[in-house]
């Protein structure tokens, strides 16, 4: 009786263990069979696109300093309006124009004992949203030449119609790829693809390249600077546009 008792234990244990290869499900694309009796691929695709970028936004500051912080706060205002004023004598449109960054804090002497307040000192940044990237010289050139003192970075990028598009691109990229892998997975195990099984997006990305920028001396009272005769040459580079996916295909 203790015998009959062990058999079945056993058994049972063996259906439990039997169950659970049966419903096994991988990611990595080991195959794994099915309830229905059917064996399962299990693949991740990806697509990566790079294309020339056909948008970029120019980072630009005015930084002003005074003993006084309403003095400090009326010359930087005056500045970015010519800086502003400057943008729009070379066309660019109010609505591609922004306040990005806006700070006034003190400037404290920390080797006197009392950590004294010497001064305040004013930033104001704006984004000047640009589609035609041959311009990106000649804005740098005429904010400075305005009383611009900072470009922070330029960041390159798409417009909306083309990184959608693009988009679009990389995820049929993704599916082509998780259909070879899954083609050459069933191939090497003599299985033929009956079908899709399940398709799960993982992610879309665009990767914009930003270009660091550069800062001219800040505007404590000074001389005024010459002004700059030659805009710099600007040379973006490509903008990368990733999906990827994850396919079952069921065989048999």
């Amino acid at each position: 009786m203790v015998e009959n008792r062990k058999l079945y234990g056993l058994v049972a244990i063996l259906a439990v263990c039997l169950a659970i290869a049966g419903s096994l499900y991988i990611n990595s694309g080991v195959i794994a069979v099915n309830n229905k009796g059917n064996t399962t691929i299990s693949v991740s695709g990806s697509g990566i696109i790079e294309v020339e970028p056909n948008q970029a936004t120019v980072y630009l500051g005015v930084e002003t300093q005074s003993e006084n912080v309403t003095e400090a706060l009326e010359e930087n205002s005056l500045k970015m309006e010519v800086v502003i004023e400057a943008m729009e004598k070379l066309g660019i449109s109010k609505d591609s124009i922004e306040t990005s960054y806006f700070n006034i804090y003190p400037v404290i002497d920390y080797e006197t004992k009392g950590e004294e307040i010497v001064g305040y000192r004013v930033n104001n940044e704006i984004t000047v949203e640009l589609t035609d990237l041959g311009e990106i010289g000649e804005v740098i050139e005429e904010a400075i030449n305005a009383g611009a003192n900072k470009v922070r970075r330029i960041e390159f990028g798409l417009t909306e119609d083309k990184e959608k598009a693009l988009r679009n691109e990389a995820i049929k990229e993704a599916c082509e790829d998780a259909k070879s892998k899954a083609d050459a997975i069933a191939s090497g195990f003599g299985l033929a693809i009956i079908k899709v099984s399940a398709i799960r997006e993982s992610g879309v990305y665009v990767e914009p390249y930003w270009s660091r920028g550069f800062e001219y001396a800040i505007p404590i009272p000074a001389p005024t600077p010459a002004l700059m005769e030659i805009p710099p040459p600007i040379e973006p580079k490509e903008v990368k546009v990733s999906a990827t996916i994850d396919v079952v295909y069921e065989c048999k």
